[in-house]
């Protein structure tokens, strides 16, 4: 019964999963690609790297905004997973070990979501540290410690 039921499950998730594939050939209409190619060769001329670094960083911003203002909602749906495994553990002991695991991986994500930045900085300077022109050997003490 249980191989059945991940055979359908299975069947249902490959035919899902061919959906937007075949409908993305169906849109590709040769106008729309020669206006892209158009597109391309236009900017393509005025290319300043300058110019597009600047509006990469404008919208990583605005992405990271948008992440972190959904974070609060991620962590509330994350209790909320937690809390039903922690229900569903009274009866089943692997749910238990599960909702505590999620826990665990939801408080990583949130604190990950909210402090990329602090986190990205900090494993920049080990690295920055271990592979700078000494090779991470220096015998000086750090000011402060």
């Amino acid at each position: 019964m249980i191989l059945k039921v991940r055979a359908l499950l299975m069947a249902i998730i490959l035919l899902v999963s061919h959906v937007p594939l075949n409908t993305a050939f169906a849109l590709n209409d040769a106008s729309i690609e020669a206006s892209i190619t158009q597109e391309i060769k236009d900017n393509s001329k005025a290319f300043d790297p300058e110019k597009v670094g600047n509006r990469l960083n404008e919208k990583g911003e605005e992405l990271f905004s948008a992440v972190r203002s959904g974070s609060n909602f991620y962590i509330y749906l994350a209790l909320a997973i937690f809390l039903i495994l922690l229900i569903g553990g009274l009866f089943y002991k692997k749910l238990l070990s599960l909702a505590f695991l999620v826990l665990f991986l939801s408080i990583i994500g949130y604190l990950i979501i909210n402090f990329w930045p602090q986190i990205f900085d900090g494993v920049m300077s080990i690295l920055n540290w271990l592979f700078d022109d000494k090779g991470g050997a220096n015998s000086e003490t750090t000011p402060g410690v």
